[in-house]
């Protein structure tokens, strides 16, 4: 396995403990079921797009980054690791759910474990 994986979740790990301690984030929040879903779609939708699931998860990303920067700019409001975090299992799952499923030739299973 390649060492981009273990990489990445000690990026996002560290992402999240060090913006812990500047917000009173709850990890049951609300918020945390709508980024995993939105999260989730971004996935899906990447994995349709890239043979690469790295690529695909990295794509998925982009939006859930770019809103917790915009939330930092604003008044009132904080960069949220523990939503980043909701946002990589969202893209996560959904880049799988995208390779086992949506195939680049449309909806069918694809057994690819």
């Amino acid at each position: 396995m390649k060492a981009l994986p273990s990489s990445l979740l000690a990026a996002v790990a560290a992402v999240s403990f060090a913006t812990t301690a500047l917000a009173a984030d709850e990890w049951n929040g609300s918020d945390k079921i709508k980024h995993v879903a939105v999260s989730a779609a971004f996935g899906t939708a990447s994995a349709m797009h890239f043979e690469d699931k790295w690529v695909a998860f990295g794509v998925a990303m982009i939006p859930g980054v770019l809103k917790e920067v915009a939330d930092s700019t604003r008044k009132n409001n904080h960069f949220s690791g523990k939503d980043l975090v909701a946002d990589a299992l969202g893209a996560a799952l959904g880049v799988q759910l995208g390779n086992w499923i949506v195939t680049t030739r449309g909806v069918g299973y694809r057994a690819a474990f």
